[in-house]
C-alpha cells in the first residue's frame, strides 16, 4: 500500500477522559480501544492527557482492532493459555522472552515498533539488541503473573497502557506478547547505548539486522523470518500496509538537535534530486555527521570553530534515526540517462565527479511527477584521469546512498544521537566503518 491518508475510522464516541484514566461506555470496549488511541493522537492537546498505569495483574487482554478492522491479525493467532508443565519441563533456568509492541501513528500510515533491550549477551559474548527476558521461577505465582509483574514494574514504571495479547512457543523459547498503547512524543528522544530500552522497527530487525551499528539478536531475526505475520499491519479493507525502511540523516550536532525538535529541512536547489527531503543509510550518514560537505574547516561568524584539523572534521557530530515510507520509488542507476537539467549541467562544468555521475541526478525533480521517492545507491568513480599528472592526482569520488522523498509526512524521526568524532580519521575515508555514538 502506498503512503497516503489512513483509511482508519476515528472513534468519536469517547464518553469520559480524565487525567489518569480513559473510559469508554460502549459494550465493545476492547474492540474500540485502539480507535481511542488514534482519536487521542488527533487531538490538538493530546499531550495533556496521561495514560492509565499498569501494574501486575491489572494488565488485561485486548484485541488489536479499530471497530471492525483487525489491524494486527497476528496478535489474534496467539495462544492465551499457558501450560505450566511445558515450562517446568525446560528446567528452573528456562528463559521467558517478552515482546512488547506499539503501533506508531506519527506518520500518515501506522507502523509497528518493538521494545528491545540493549545489553551484553552472555551467549554471544557481545553487546547486542534482544528482547527483554526473565528466568522462570517455579512458585505459587504463575509464569504469566511473573511476566506481567516484570512488564509493569521494570519495563514500564510510568503511566502507560499495556495489554497482554498471548504467547508463542518456539524452539528458542516462549515469547509473551504485549501491546503498549502508543503515545506521541512532543520531541524525539536523544539516545545513547547507555539507554537500555529502545523502540526498534522491522527494517532494523530483519533487513539490516542492526540498530545503528549494534547487531540484533539472531534469535529475534529468526523469529520474525519464521513468523512473517509478526511484521504486518492491515487497513480496514484488509490491504497490507507498507512497512517503512530505516534511514538516517547526519550533520553537525547542534544542527541535528535543531532538526530533531523542529523537523527536517528541504535539500538545496542544487541537490541531486531537487529541493526535497533526504535520508541515507547509517554509514553514508556518517560522512555528513562527522565532516563538512567540502572537507574544509568551518567556523561561525563569531569565530567559534565547529571543526578541527584541516579536512573539516566536526568537533561534535550528530545523526537522526528515522523511518520512511518509500511508496512508489524511482531507482536511478549509473548506467541510466544523464541529467540534462540546467543546474546539473552548470555544476558539471566545474565538478568532474558530478560530470561522471550525471545519470544519478534529476535536479529539476521530474521524478516527483510519477514517484514518491527517488533512490540512488553507493557508487565509486575515479576522477583526474584526464589530468596530465593522472597517476599523481587521481582520486575516488563517492556517491552515497540517498532516498529523496517529496512528502514530509511519509517520514518520522525516531531518535537522535551524538556521534563520537575523537577517534575517527582526520579526513573522510569511505572504507572506515568504526563509528560510535556517545
Amino acid at each position: 500500500m502506498l503512503p497516503g491518508k489512513s483509511s482508519r475510522k476515528n472513534d468519536t464516541d469517547i464518553k469520559k477522559i480524565n487525567k489518569n484514566k480513559i473510559y469508554n461506555d460502549d459494550e465493545d470496549t476492547n474492540n474500540r480501544e485502539l480507535s481511542l488511541q488514534y482519536s487521542l493522537d488527533k487531538l490538538d492537546d493530546a499531550a495533556a492527557y496521561e495514560f492509565a498505569s499498569s501494574s501486575g495483574s491489572d494488565i488485561e487482554e485486548v484485541d488489536d482492532k479499530d471497530g471492525d478492522c483487525e489491524i494486527y491479525p497476528f496478535a489474534s493467532t496467539l495462544k492465551k493459555d499457558i501450560d505450566e508443565s511445558d515450562i517446568d519441563a525446560d528446567g528452573e533456568e528456562a528463559m521467558i522472552h517478552i515482546c512488547v509492541y506499539q503501533i506508531n501513528t506519527s506518520c500518515e500510515l501506522p507502523f509497528i515498533e518493538y521494545l528491545m533491550k540493549n545489553g551484553y549477551s552472555n551467549e554471544s559474548k557481545k553487546q547486542q539488541f534482544e528482547f527483554p527476558s526473565i528466568k522462570y521461577a517455579p512458585s505459587k505465582r504463575t509464569v504469566l503473573d511473573q511476566v506481567k509483574n516484570h512488564v509493569a514494574t521494570v519495563l514500564f514504571k510510568g503511566n502507560e497502557v499495556v495489554k497482554y495479547r498471548g504467547q508463542l512457543k518456539t524452539k528458542n523459547g516462549i515469547y509473551f506478547f504485549f501491546h503498549k498503547y502508543f503515545r506521541k512524543l512532543k520531541f524525539p528522544h536523544k539516545l545513547s547505548f547507555s539507554d537500555d530500552l529502545w523502540w526498534t522497527v522491522t527494517s532494523e530487525i530483519v533487513n539490516f539486522k542492526k540498530v545503528l551499528y549494534l547487531d540484533v539478536d539472531k534469535r529475534v531475526t529468526d523469529l520474525f523470518i519464521r513468523n512473517p505475520a509478526i511484521m504486518r499491519l492491515y487497513d480496514c479493507k484488509s490491504q497490507l500496509i507498507e512497512t517503512p525502511v530505516i534511514c538516517y540523516y547526519g550533520d553537525q550536532y547542534q544542527k541535528i538537535t535543531y532538526l530533531a525538535f523542529f523537523g527536517l529541512l528541504k535539500a538545496p536547489l542544487k541537490s541531486s534530486f531537487g529541493p526535497f527531503y533526504v535520508g541515507t543509510n547509517f554509514l553514508s550518514s556518517m560522512k555528513y555527521a562527522c565532516y563538512t560537505h567540502d572537507n574544509k574547516p568551518f567556523e561561525l561568524y563569531d569565530g567559534t570553530a565547529l571543526t578541527i584539523g584541516k579536512y573539516g572534521k566536526y568537533v561534535e557530530g550528530g545523526v537522526l534515526r528515522s523511518v520512511l515510507f518509500v511508496g512508489k520509488m524511482n531507482v536511478f542507476l549509473k548506467s541510466g540517462i544523464p541529467d540534462d537539467s540546467q543546474i546539473s549541467q552548470e555544476i558539471a562544468k566545474t565538478d568532474e565527479s558530478v560530470r561522471r555521475l550525471l545519470a544519478l541526478r534529476d535536479s529539476n525533480g521530474n521524478w516527483t511527477e510519477k514517484f514518491d521517492t527517488a533512490y540512488s545507491g553507493l557508487y565509486f568513480v575515479s576522477i583526474g584521469d584526464n589530468d596530465e599528472n593522472a597517476n599523481k592526482n587521481k582520486k575516488i569520488a563517492v556517491n552515497t546512498v540517498e532516498w529523496f522523498f517529496k512528502n514530509y509526512n511519509h517520514s518520522s524521526i525516531l531518535s537522535y544521537h551524538m556521534v563520537d568524532t575523537t577517534a575517527i580519521p582526520e579526513k573522510y575515508n569511505v572504507d572506515y566503518a568504526d563509528y560510535k555514538i556517545n
